[in-house]
């Protein structure tokens, strides 16, 4: 399902994301529970990440599949899809003002500051918006290596939610690492 082995393979060793994403994943597993946390733990032992400092994008790959396998072992996509749909309520803590300033607003302006910002949250891939009309983008991915169908696709449903819109995200890719998501939601009021 997430052909981990061949991504992992894949994934350049310079690559690296912020210590907030290992908070998130670890967060989500805790909602499951006690015995959640321990399999977890198992799996991959606890450690010591600050919130703001970069880290191996290898080892939040590895770190992610984890908490997949616990949370849904019977499917690991929909895990990363509910992981990654709470990264709007992490905004708080790093400070990101115009980011919180636009939420419940502008979708568009709201994935327009994360397009503006991308080298805040990881040094590696490339994304484009596309605004399409009043209600609708794409957000286009290129070398992409966390999971564009299923985490990245939990991230704008949660960035929906968090606007307080109603709508849906579809992947269309062209290869494990590069496509886009279209994006639609339904104006206030409607």
């Amino acid at each position: 399902m997430l052909r981990f082995g061949e991504r992992l393979s894949a994934t350049p060793p310079w690559g690296q994301v912020r210590g907030f994403l290992f908070k998130m994943t670890a967060d989500a597993v805790e909602r499951h529970g006690r015995a959640s946390v321990a399999l977890y733990r198992q799996l991959l032992p606890a450690q010591s990440r600050w919130f703001f400092r970069m880290y191996s994008l290898r080892e939040y790959l590895e770190d992610l599949v984890a908490a997949a396998a616990v949370i849904a072992p019977a499917d690991p996509p929909s895990a990363l899809r509910t992981i990654w749909a709470n990264t709007a309520g992490y905004a708080p803590l790093f400070d990101a003002r115009r980011f919180l300033g636009l939420l419940g607003a502008d979708v568009t302006g709201v994935a327009g500051w994360l397009e503006n910002h991308r080298t805040f949250f990881a040094n590696y891939g490339r994304w484009r918006l596309e605004p399409r009309g009043p209600c609708y983008f794409i957000m286009h991915y290129f070398d992409e290596w966390i999971w564009i169908e299923s985490a990245h696709r939990g991230g704008m449903e949660g960035l929906l939610a968090a606007c307080g819109v109603k709508g849906t995200v579809e992947a269309d890719l062209d290869s494990p690492y590069s496509g886009r998501l279209h994006v639609r939601w339904q104006a206030r009021g409607t």
